[in-house]
């Protein structure tokens, strides 16, 4: 009976590892359905976890409702049911707005409450007022857009907290301006965006040309990079696209079977840390998540799909009664960001190859307990149509 019961609980395991393994590798880029049903569930669970998650990452609340605005925005904007999605990008603005949550980044040069906080919340700015098209709206898209130029006229480098500087912050404040300038004139940002590309010539990695992931330090970071190129064309596409083929060549990684990027470039091995979160074989789950936002973004949609199933491999999407969660809905920041990766809008397609994972070898182990069960339940079967051996080799006992 126990042989009995183990065969099944193996063949039950390799059922639900071949059910699991073809639901995340056997479809293509996700849709906005499946960004839908994500973002029911964070806006159920957002207002209870994000000050969780600020237990966890320095900017975890502000990221849980940034991502979860943008997402909800990017779906608005493409037309998929905006008059659901519009509420919770207001819902993320407000959270954002909150005074104690941009207190966290103390007083900065500049900007009030420094360049990070600034340039993802011009991006959600941007969004609503695109949608509303209000004059109220517009108004504080202008005077946030023009602040931020503003600052960078006067320092390229603004800080994002008291002391710290980030140029990918500065990156995405940038692209946020020129967003803005789509929808209201920012004067004078084409001349401040030369000159601050003119002035990161002093900040780019000496081995890849890669702006560099902080202020006084002399490497690119995959942490930095991602979210650099994902930003990079709204400001110059051809830049962008020079460096988004960089980028790939220094950090994207085949590691374990799968396909991830790398926190250091090849050649680097260094630990990761606040920024990167946990490496494994020196891979950031974080700047994997962020590159598949930025290989949208650049039309590499062969990249863009094996992340994407990665994604749902490894996160264990599940329903829940108000939508999908991933990891048990253990960490809403990360679904946010999986969320927002997969909102951002495709570009022209590249013909550009993509390392492949395993898939041969991920069916192959998903097939095996099933086979082990089939050995047991099988092997015990065949044994019981045996005849039992004789008890004894020597002479029958009537002759002894």
């Amino acid at each position: 009976m126990m042989r009995k019961i183990l065969a099944a609980a193996l063949a039950l395991v390799s059922l639900l590892s071949l059910v699991h393994l073809g639901r995340a590798t056997l479809t293509g880029l996700r849709g906005p359905d499946v960004v839908a049903s994500q973002l029911s569930w964070l806006a159920g669970k957002a207002p209870s976890a994000a000050s969780e998650m600020q237990a966890l990452f320095p900017e975890g609340e502000f990221f849980t409702w940034a991502l979860t605005g943008l997402a909800a925005g990017n779906l608005a904007r493409s037309g998929h049911d905006p008059r659901s999605h519009l509420p919770l990008l207001e819902r993320a603005i407000a959270e954002t707005g909150n005074p104690v949550v941009a207190d966290r980044f103390g007083a900065n040069d500049l900007l009030p409450h420094g360049a990070f906080y600034h340039g993802w919340r011009l991006l959600l700015l941007v969004d609503r007022a695109a949608l509303t098209g209000d004059a109220t709206h517009l108004a504080e898209v202008s005077s946030e857009a023009r602040a931020i130029a503003a600052a960078l006229d006067e320092n390229p480098l603004p800080s994002s907290y008291p002391g710290a500087a980030w140029p990918c912050d500065v990156v995405v404040a940038l692209a946020a301006a020129h967003r803005a300038d789509r929808l209201v004139e920012v004067p004078g940002l084409a001349d401040v965006t030369k000159r601050w590309f003119d002035a990161m010539e002093a900040h780019r990695d000496p081995d890849n040309g890669l702006l560099v992931h902080q202020r006084g330090t002399s490497r690119a970071r995959g942490a930095s990079q991602s979210l650099i190129q994902v930003f990079l064309p709204d400001i110059d596409p051809d830049r962008a696209a020079h460096e988004w083929r960089i980028y790939k060549q220094a950090f994207l990684a085949p590691t374990l079977g799968l396909v991830g990027v790398r926190e250091h470039a090849h050649g680097i091995d260094a630990p990761g840390d606040v920024d990167s979160g946990p490496l494994i074989n020196g891979v950031s789950a974080s700047a994997s998540a962020v590159t598949l936002a930025a290989a949208r973004r650049h039309g590499d949609v062969e990249l863009a799909t094996v992340l994407d199933r990665e994604a749902d491999l490894l996160g264990l999407p599940l329903p829940t009664g108000s939508g999908t969660a991933f990891a048990f809905g253990l960490l809403p920041v990360g679904d946010a960001f999986v969320a927002w990766a997969r909102s951002v809008p495709v570009g022209d397609a590249l013909s550009d190859p993509a390392p492949q994972p395993w898939w041969w070898l991920m069916w192959l182990t998903a097939l095996l307990p099933g086979a082990a069960g089939g050995a047991l339940w099988f092997g015990r079967r065949k044994s019981r149509g045996e005849p039992p051996p004789p008890r004894s080799a020597g002479l029958p006992a009537k002759e002894l």
